[in-house]
């Protein structure tokens, strides 16, 4: 009785697995076009594959299984989403055909190959915990949740656009966003491979402001579009899964509407008023209440923000603030954002 539910599990769980990573390698190759990730993805398949099977060993109409779905077996929310559900897939199912190995050479049954199979499944096993993660890390919408100061330098704040940048990213900004609404696309491109170089050697992220071809052309972490710019969808078209895409919200209903069409962070406000945008009224604390608890990604209360008003909004930031007066005005940009940060808790 044992030999053959082993069988069945074993078998049932080399599939699964096998498809996972089929999933994990398609995401590599197509989405985020890397063929070193596509290949690992693809030798651990071919290591699964491997395993001992038998056609024979499977009942699929009478797999209780088969019939059981969960409530959100038919959504995957973003591309994070299909990438650690697959992932999970795959070593929940790696692990299960681990145990029922061991469990046949506990009780003798004769499954070919078994004797050191556990093993090889244990170690692809952690191999797929490192592929995920490496997966996700390609992903800029992934890296944005570990940021929490987001810099905006605009150009007419700042005489020296690139020495702020590499400035804010030294005292600690996550990423880093041109907003340079008086440049010319081709001087705008210019400035924004410089800054994304500088800010780069320091560990932040670079976003390009509505400047989708740009941002696709220097290679860019992201770009940010507001409610009249192209829609998250057509951004999405011309600079690829690899490249994160923030949207601007101003009212709870437009943070639904964010969620809903797959934008990778959000920013939120304005919620003081700001010389940036002076033609949107100021939302104030409420929008941030208004969400809160909503939003499964990163977001960005945005608009007026300095030391003391971060302050007093402790406890209420989703996530994190992206500013661009307080620090392109200050007369040590470095020590501003870090005292941003210090103030975020």
């Amino acid at each position: 009785m044992i030999g053959r539910s082993a069988h069945r599990m074993i078998d049932a769980n080399r599939n699964r697995a096998a498809e996972g990573l089929r999933v994990l390698e398609d995401v590599a190759r197509f989405l985020l076009d890397d063929p070193t990730l596509a290949r690992r993805a693809k030798d651990l398949r071919h290591q699964v594959r491997a395993l001992p099977s038998d056609p024979g060993d499977r009942d699929t109409p009478g797999d209780l299984g088969t019939a059981i779905k969960a409530a959100d077996e038919g959504r995957r929310g973003d591309l994070i989403g299909l990438i650690r559900a697959n992932a999970a897939r795959v070593q929940e199912a790696l692990r299960c055909a681990e145990e029922a190995c061991k469990v046949t050479a506990v009780a003798g049954a004769h499954v070919p190959g078994t004797g050191s199979t556990w093993a090889t499944l244990e170690a692809a096993r952690y191999a797929t915990y490192t592929l995920e993660s490496d997966l996700l890390a390609r992903l800029p919408g992934w890296k944005l949740r570990s940021v929490r100061l987001y810099a905006l330098i605009d150009p007419a704040l700042c005489a020296d656009p690139l020495a702020v940048a590499a400035a804010v990213a030294r005292g600690g900004a996550g990423a880093v966003q041109l907003r340079a609404k008086l440049l010319t696309v081709r001087a705008y491109r210019e400035l924004a491979a410089r800054i994304q170089d500088a800010v780069r050697r320091h560990g932040a992220l670079f976003i390009v402001n509505d400047h989708v071809a740009i941002a696709r052309a220097i290679g860019a972490d992201g770009v940010h579009v507001g409610q009249d710019d192209l829609t998250v969808a057509d951004a999405r078209a011309v600079v690829g899964a690899g490249c994160a895409i923030g949207l601007s919200c101003h009212t709870p209903e437009q943070v639904g509407e964010a969620l809903r069409i797959g934008a990778d962070y959000l920013g939120l406000g304005p919620i003081h008023g700001t010389t940036t945008k002076p033609h949107e009224p100021e939302r104030g604390p409420g929008l941030l209440d208004a969400v809160a608890g909503t939003i499964d990604r990163p977001s960005y209360a945005i608009g007026g923000l300095d030391r003391d008003r971060v302050l007093a909004l402790r406890g209420r930031i989703p996530h994190g603030i992206a500013v661009a007066g307080a620090l392109c005005r200050a007369a040590e940009p470095e020590q501003a954002a870090a005292e941003l940060l210090a103030a975020l808790g």
